[in-house]
């Protein structure tokens, strides 16, 4: 015969054992949680390139593999991959700020480590031409050609690469050391600099930057929507 002890309030007693069941079980939960979110949690985050759109003719190879092989949208580039397009074919790539990349078509591009966790990643442009445009703030990035290299914070700028490496950059917004062996120039925004083999850069005229970037401007992307809607 269970006996009550006197004073006790037989619906607390019972409801004691209820709230450190409820207790408990709010604990693992949140316990799991926080374990989740840590095995989860990327921060700072690494900076990323996708493939946003292609019109015409992109092809990559990652780091690793023997063969090109077609590109798709959305498709992540990591460190060592490669990417190229054909004849009359142009893309463009995206950083996980936002900024992107158009490339210019039987252009050769790299993609190389970021220099720290949270930077983009390098761009080695080995042939052809690729314009960079942030939207919302002045952005930096890194840069090789075979015959140069820069670190530019800015908004927007042209870099093309003839098949002797020479190099050409028009800084539309921003400011950059073009460097090399021999050299190097300080560009700021409307400035335009030239590097070729063996020679120090220099800084030349810009005379019309509407016209240099009006291949990045004026053309029709072809973008996947579903795999826009998907990203």
């Amino acid at each position: 015969m269970s006996q009550t002890v006197p004073g006790a309030n037989p619906a607390k007693s019972s409801a004691v054992p209820k709230i450190a069941s409820l207790l408990f079980s709010l604990a693992v939960i949140f316990f799991g949680q926080t374990l989740f979110a840590a095995a989860t949690d990327k921060s700072p985050a690494a900076a990323n390139c996708v493939v946003l759109t292609i019109e015409g003719k992109l092809e990559v190879i990652v780091k690793g593999a023997t063969a090109w092989s077609p590109a798709r949208t959305n498709q992540t580039l990591q460190a060592g991959d490669r990417v190229r397009t054909g004849n009359r074919s142009r893309a463009t790539l995206r950083w996980s700020d936002l900024s992107t990349l158009r490339v210019n078509e039987l252009t050769t591009i790299e993609i190389q480590p970021p220099s720290q966790p949270d930077k983009k990643p390098e761009l080695d442009l080995k042939s052809g031409a690729a314009y960079f445009f942030s939207r919302e703030k002045p952005s930096d990035i890194q840069f090789r050609t075979p015959v140069a290299s820069g670190a530019i914070r800015g908004t927007e700028f042209n870099l093309a690469v003839a098949d002797d490496g020479r190099t050409e950059l028009a800084l539309v917004n921003g400011e950059v050391d073009l460097a090399n062996a021999q050299g190097s120039v300080t560009l700021k925004s409307g400035e335009q600099g030239t590097a070729e083999s063996g020679k120090a850069p220099r800084k030349t005229a810009m005379l019309d930057a509407a016209n240099i970037i009006q291949w990045a401007l004026y053309y029709p992307a072809v973008v996947d929507g579903a795999d826009l809607n998907g990203a």
